[in-house]
């Protein structure tokens, strides 16, 4: 569903609906494993607006904050951690399904893994105090958009932190991820990473756009939760020539890259290598430069 507020087109979540079943879920007639949490895995779904929770999943996973779990859901109830109030949550194996059998969900770009739909339901069954761990949360009761100073400390029981952009300039945001957030990956100084799980959202237009930011579903999208990773750019001796902010959308590969999506500024993308990752492919990691970052992002937040 679109709808179009003064040019701008926003992507509305599709109704929500039940799950069709509770299952094992199943890829080319493998059942899922739990797998191994890595950051290019949590996907968001259609029906919910949870970019917060979904972004937090894959901050964690960046920075190794979701532990190991049992691989075969058929035979283990797996445990998460929730905070305010503390709770281990106990959750069985089966996932919600559609009526095609596939995910209604959150679901992992790792098409055999299952964690973000694991974590996602656990996540729900302790909002809604259900002790069984074959209890089944009412995910629709969740449609709206969450806060991250919400969601980070449920997932951490951490206090967070955070900076708002407005009024500041790119280079201040800049050295502030910079110089105060993050490490060396390597000895290429230019590829930095995150200390600490974090996560920057954008403004919602429909309320408040100072930038005057044009914002659509498939390059940067409004109030929309982006997990933070760290920053890239060009340098020549000990200055940087070239800044930029490296995001993650929650959408996953192929949906939402502005990096890739013409035709959308390119020249407010960096393409090259990063940490491993390929800046130039769909694969929902790109590197924003940094006085766009500020035109779009309200504020960035780190437990």
């Amino acid at each position: 569903m679109k709808y179009s507020i003064r040019g701008i087109v926003i992507m509305a979540s599709e109704p929500c609906v039940p799950p069709a079943k509770w299952d094992y879920y199943s890829s080319g007639a493998i059942i899922g494993t739990f797998g191994t949490p890595e950051v290019k895995d949590p996907v968001q779904g259609k029906y919910l607006n949870n970019c917060s929770l979904i972004a937090a999943f894959a901050s964690l996973a960046w920075k190794g904050k979701i532990g190991a779990q049992p691989q075969d859901p058929r035979i283990t109830t797996y445990t998460f951690q929730f905070y305010n109030p503390n709770k281990q949550q106990k959750a069985d194996g089966k996932t919600p399904l559609d009526a095609n059998v596939k995910l209604m969900h959150a679901k992992s770009d790792t098409t055999t893994e299952i964690w973000p739909a694991l974590y996602e339901k656990a996540y729900y069954m302790w909002l809604d105090k259900i002790d069984a761990p074959d209890g089944r949360p009412n995910y629709c009761k969740y449609i709206g958009w969450q806060s991250p100073e919400t969601v980070l400390p449920q997932l951490t029981g951490a206090v967070v932190k955070k900076k708002l952009c407005l009024n500041q300039s790119s280079d201040n945001v800049f050295s502030d991820i910079n110089d105060n957030l993050c490490t060396n990956f390597n000895p290429v100084v230019t590829n930095r990473t995150l200390l600490y799980p974090a996560v920057a959202w954008t403004y919602d237009s429909r309320v408040y756009n100072p930038n005057g930011a044009v914002y659509s579903d498939t390059t940067i999208a409004s109030q929309h939760t982006y997990s933070l990773l760290g920053v890239t750019g060009t340098k020549a001796g000990a200055v940087w020539t070239s800044k930029y902010i490296v995001l993650r959308n929650p959408y996953g590969m192929g949906k939402g890259d502005p990096a890739i999506t013409p035709p959308f500024l390119n020249e407010h993308f960096f393409k090259g290598a990063w940490c491993g990752f390929n800046l130039g492919i769909a694969d929902g990691i790109f590197a924003l430069r940094a006085d766009q970052f500020v035109k779009y992002f309200e504020a960035y937040a780190w437990v």
